[in-house]
């Protein structure tokens, strides 16, 4: 049996953070864009540019090795009128993150 230390370093989560905060996001590309110039090999190549293939890339897997070295992507980006429940493609991403067993995202 493992000790009470190290079982809970064994359940421990690697993750990988992104931080997009203060990058100007209006749409899903300025998104992808502003994710991909702070860490071109998180995402791989999310070459599909859109929600079902970012899911893909984030639950399925496969995509990037270094995602794939982390059991979760934790994504810091600002409050903004797209990241709210009011923008139809916005409410689909914070809904795609609420989803998501494998990633997070945190807005300030």
């Amino acid at each position: 049996m493992l000790s009470g230390h190290r079982y809970v370093d064994a359940l421990a989560k690697t993750e990988l953070l992104v931080d997009v905060r203060g990058r100007r996001i209006e749409s899903l590309t300025d998104f992808r864009e502003a994710l991909v110039s702070v860490n071109p090999e998180a995402l791989g190549y999310w070459k599909g540019r859109s929600l079902d293939a970012l899911w893909d890339i984030i639950e399925n897997r496969g995509f990037s090795n270094l995602l794939d070295s982390h059991d979760v992507l934790v994504v810091h980006a600002d409050h903004s009128e797209f990241l709210s429940p009011e923008n139809q493609v916005g409410a689909a991403l914070l809904e795609l993150f609420e989803s998501a067993t494998h990633a997070r995202l945190e807005l300030f």
